[in-house]
């Protein structure tokens, strides 16, 4: 696990961690979907016949991973609401045209969900690059300290 959930006043957050901010993106969406999930719904992704696909997004310059991660948290919710698409897992390209992310997703209406989430927030949004022997202390107990390299992330969804 690269993910760990972290207190915010009245929503849910979340903070990831990853080698790349490609796989930091996929992490974090990881994590998002966990949030949902009911005991059963964990077992229904854990055993459910998994598919493949290439999802596309536009319009965020290269390097804004903020805008970036928000973006692809986005399309991940509104691909499991109105899709039936629920992401699994995943691997990110950033090209000139956009991002393009090579999806596993199984079928949406094979999961049990506990908590919705509403939206993705710009609220205490931050994507970060962790040098080599540079820790990145928590503020918070139930997370732990990261020390890179890599990179850290932390997003709050309004449920």
């Amino acid at each position: 696990m690269s993910f760990w959930l972290r207190p915010t006043t009245a929503d849910i957050g979340l903070r990831a961690f990853s080698s790349s901010p490609e796989r930091l993106l996929i992490e974090a969406a990881k994590g998002m979907q966990s949030i949902m999930l009911s005991k059963k719904g964990e077992t229904s992704v854990a055993s459910g016949i998994r598919k493949t696909g290439v999802w596309n997004l536009t319009g965020i310059e290269a390097g804004d991973w903020e805008r970036w991660l928000v973006l692809f948290l986005q399309e991940v919710l509104y691909k499991s609401e109105v899709e039936n698409m629920w992401f699994v897992d995943g691997a990110i390209k950033i090209t000139d045209a956009g991002m393009e992310i090579v999806v596993s997703w199984i079928e949406g209406d094979e999961i049990e969900l506990e908590v919705e989430i509403k939206a993705v927030t710009m609220h205490e949004l931050l994507v970060q690059q962790v040098p080599a022997g540079i820790a990145m202390n928590s503020p918070w107990p139930e997370v732990p300290s990261f020390e890179g390299p890599g990179w850290v992330g932390d997003v709050v969804f309004d449920i």
